[in-house]
């Protein structure tokens, strides 16, 4: 009767910790439902820490090289990793990692069937709240990786060598001897028992801290797995060959089951209820080494179907990006669906999206464009919005502008570049290096050059950045690219207007204050107002009268001269 009383109590005592874990789970899941749908329409402003921004790139260094990418320089040049992270709203390191690889990946090849299939997709998302939640939970369930990528995971895990069953059957096999010998002799049956299980306990924690950071990698293909199954038990039309090849890829994987993951777990429980199962696994684990058995057996599976399980992450994150682009576009204020055309480009109201207030702006260009207009202008601004627009376009066809009508191109810049104090090369040395690579594409065959250079050769003197800036800029014109430059050179408006169609920027200077109003304006810069914003600042006004004296004379000679100082 005691007995029944104590067990009794025991099971009421779990049953309520079980209940009281339900409950609080449904807590979870109903703010972050909540959360969910506060965060859709937003720019992502959540801080990324060096690892997590290291491990969204694993993706896209494991496929390196199988499709153009723009490269690192063109990618600083926009802050890209900025704007990736104002777009992410992924809750898996699938996602997290594909949109990252997305992003990097213009596409440059035309496909009507898959453009159409992503604004399907992107319209019955955005229509069916319900739909796009209940995979947002689904992909959150499956979570992150920690710090590193599965793609690092997988490259070391190929690497580890493999142990023999054997290694670890042998101590269970001891584990039944002594049960055995308990009925033919206590004492010898209790030795044998104590001995493996002091033997195992001893052995355990050496031997897990070898594989604790591959087990991380397996908890998250093991939740992967069951995701995916869940995902293609029921999907939509406009996912219908992402569930078929789902479930056909998991057929090759039946041999990593889901009821692994109660071994293999790192995780620290949730609730009272997982502790006191985490605490009798732990002592199952610790007494047979199971976890590590499975490890190994699944190493040889993971090892034997890497492309199966990539595939699978990249099917998994490319459905969860697909609701990240459409919370962008709620974000922005209207966006464009890109058209691709033949030839030509025309921008109807660009701006850049991680500006708070932008201005935007419009034009229309068969050739290139040379930009000239002084410092704070907006050159700078609106050259990394035209390459915002195009690698947006063509990656995740959401353009931040009311009219996108362009070619598809092979996108390129020389923007904000830096002395490179490691290699000891001087800012005009890392220039003539970044400009060349852009030089040496527009050479190869294939789809167009789209150039954005900023203050050409700027780290040299006036008279061979004139000569030399010219003769580079001409060399980026013609048929297989289109170059939009900003100088502060006005005399390369006259030599390059053959060849390039001439925009600038303004400012105003009202009542001793400049405005810059941020509108591109056709034909070259006409206004000098550098030394008047000289006197604006409080400079001496004999320093300004000298100043204003010299240039007039320049303009005028076509020489510099002197004028005597004034006490």
């Amino acid at each position: 009767m005691e007995y029944a009383v104590f067990f009794g109590a025991v099971v009421a005592f779990y049953l309520i910790v079980v209940i009281q874990g339900k409950i609080n789970e449904r807590s979870v899941r109903k703010h972050f439902i909540a959360r969910l749908k506060k965060e859709y329409g937003h720019l992502n402003e959540a801080e990324y820490s060096n690892e997590r921004m290291m491990a969204v790139k694993g993706m896209y260094e494991w496929h390196e090289g199988e499709n153009f990418a723009v490269d690192d320089i063109t990618w600083n040049d926009i802050d890209g990793d900025r704007l990736y992270k104002s777009i992410n709203h992924c809750y898996s390191s699938a996602g997290d990692e594909y949109l990252y690889y997305r992003m990097r990946t213009p596409l440059l090849e035309k496909n009507a069937d898959e453009f159409r299939k992503n604004e399907a997709i992107y319209a019955y998302l955005d229509a069916n709240e319900d739909e796009r939640i209940r995979f947002q939970l689904l992909f959150a369930m499956m979570g992150r990786t920690g710090k590193f990528s599965l793609y690092r995971y997988l490259e070391y895990l190929c690497e580890l060598p493999m142990k023999k069953a054997v290694s670890f059957v042998w101590p269970w096999i001891l584990l039944v001897a002594g049960i055995v010998l308990l009925f033919v002799n206590v004492y010898v049956g209790l030795a044998v028992l104590l001995t493996v299980i002091v033997y195992q306990n001893l052995t355990y924690m050496k031997k897990k801290k070898e594989i604790e950071p591959y087990l991380i990698s397996f908890e998250y293909i093991l939740r992967m797995l069951l995701t995916a199954e869940k995902v293609a038990k029921n999907v939509p039309d406009v996912w219908k060959e992402e569930g078929e090849e789902l479930k056909t890829l998991r057929k090759t994987l039946k041999d990593i089951s889901g009821f692994n993951q109660w071994f293999v777990s790192t995780d620290n429980s949730a609730n009272a209820a997982t502790d006191i199962v985490s605490a009798v696994l732990m002592f199952v684990k610790m007494l047979t080494h199971v976890d590590m058995f499975i490890f190994y057996r699944m190493l040889e599976s993971v090892s034997a179907h890497t492309k199966e399980i990539d595939r699978i992450n990249i099917i998994l994150g490319k459905m969860e990006s697909d609701i990240t682009i459409c919370a962008f576009r709620k974000a922005l204020s209207f966006y464009a669906v890109p058209d691709f055309v033949e030839h030509g480009m025309e921008i109807e109201e660009a701006f850049h999206p991680l500006i708070a207030e932008p201005v935007a702006n419009s034009f229309t260009l068969e050739r290139g464009m040379l930009l000239t207009g002084s410092n704070a202008s907006g050159k700078s601004t609106f050259l990394k919005t035209v390459e915002i627009c195009a690698l947006l376009a063509q990656t995740i066809q959401t353009v931040p502008a009311k009219k996108y009508s362009a070619e598809r191109y092979r996108i390129y810049s020389s923007m904000s570049l830096r002395d490179d104090l490691e290699n000891g090369e001087s800012y005009y040395m890392v220039e003539i290096r970044s400009i060349k690579r852009i030089l040496e594409a527009a050479k190869e065959l294939g789809t167009k050059v789209l150039c954005l250079v900023d203050e050409v050769l700027r780290g040299t003197n006036t008279v061979e950045r004139i000569a030399a800036a010219s003769e580079i800029m001409r060399s980026f014109t013609g048929e297989n690219i289109l170059c939009f430059a900003a100088t502060h050179d006005i005399e390369l408006t006259q030599l390059l207007a053959d060849v390039y169609d001439n925009y600038h920027f303004e400012e105003q200077i009202e009542n001793n204050d400049i405005i810059f109003p941020y509108k591109l304006l056709k034909g070259p810069a006409n206004t000098r107002n550098a030394i008047k914003l000289l006197r604006l600042m409080g400079y001496p006004e004999s320093l300004i009268e000298r100043a204003e004296w010299m240039a007039g004379c320049f303009l005028e000679e076509g020489e510099w001269r002197n004028k005597e100082s004034k006490a």
